[in-house]
């Protein structure tokens, strides 16, 4: 009868670590199939879209430095050099328009 209770043991112990075993097993990261090479085929031709609305041009764009100090709109950026070394040119930029203020809230 003893023998009986080891085979009973060993099995029970062979299916405790086969379940253990297909449990880390699913937890594995699954390998990528990998892609079969596709046959080159012709795209049909994309249909034409309608160009983008292009931006008006900056009336301060290209002028010089004493063009631009002439227009109140515009202000003169200085030329500058970066910290990786490069050289940025002087240029003429339109102004920025200042926040608008909030309406005051109602006093009661």
């Amino acid at each position: 009868m003893t023998r009986d209770r080891w085979i009973l043991k060993l099995s029970a112990m062979g299916l405790a670590l086969a379940l253990i075993g297909g449990a880390a097993h699913a937890q594995a990261p699954k390998a990528e199939p990998k892609a079969a090479p596709k046959a080159e085929t012709k795209a049909p031709p994309a249909e034409k879209k309608a160009p983008a609305k292009k931006k008006a041009a900056s009336p301060c764009q290209g002028l010089d430095e004493k063009a631009c100090g002439a227009n109140t709109g515009c202000s003169w950026i200085k030329a500058t050099k970066t910290k990786a070394g490069v050289d940025r040119k002087a240029y003429c930029r339109l102004k920025t328009a200042p926040p608008k203020k909030a309406a005051a809230p109602a006093k009661k």
